[in-house]
């Protein structure tokens, strides 16, 4: 499936951003969700999430206004063949009623390394909120009386994103998005 197809579905259904949740899987974990229907992932991510069965990140609504931060584009038109676009919204997108991707275990170093690489100095200097604003970038809170603690809130995401990563790629894990 087309993952600029999903995601600009996610958007018309006015469903963008309620809820960006990563769940690092180990092979056994990614080996069951691999054998579900379509259908029955979401409840297996609720399942797992739960009863904290893997590890997992939640970045709630941030995760458009980082990947606007990262690469310039909202995640509703991903960049393909990006580590920081696919870094938000997954590689292999399924098909599924919500908006779910897969970031392969081997797919993950490379991700890692361009997050790492960001320079936070240089996303700073691009970090304009009339940017936000212009893109219709979710949610609707980039008001310029909030620049610091808003550029402060999505590096921190980064931050706990890049630390989540590591981890799982330490781990050999695959990684899980929904946006739902």
């Amino acid at each position: 499936m087309n993952k600029d197809k999903e995601i600009a579905k996610l958007d018309r259904r006015g469903l963008m951003g309620i809820m960006a949740c990563y769940l690092s899987l180990n092979d056994a974990l990614a080996d069951e969700v691999a054998q579900l229907d379509n259908t029955a992932i979401p409840t297996k991510i609720e399942q797992l999430m739960e009863n904290r069965l893997c590890p997992v990140y939640e970045m709630d609504k941030c995760w458009d206004g980082l990947h606007f931060l990262l690469t310039g584009v909202s995640a509703s038109q991903p960049i393909e063949d990006d580590p920081l676009s696919e870094a938000i919204v997954g590689v292999h997108v399924l098909d599924t009623e919500d908006f779910m991707a897969v970031i392969g275990s081997d797919e993950l170093p490379r991700i890692v390394t361009s997050l790492q690489a960001v320079d936070r100095i240089e996303l700073r200097k691009q970090f304009k909120l009339s940017a936000f604003r212009e893109q219709q970038i979710y949610p609707n809170i980039w008001v310029d009386e909030e620049t610091d603690e808003l550029f402060v809130e999505l590096t921190l995401e980064l931050k706990n994103l890049i630390s989540f990563y590591e981890r799982s790629r330490d781990q050999g894990h695959d990684i899980l998005i929904s946006i739902y």
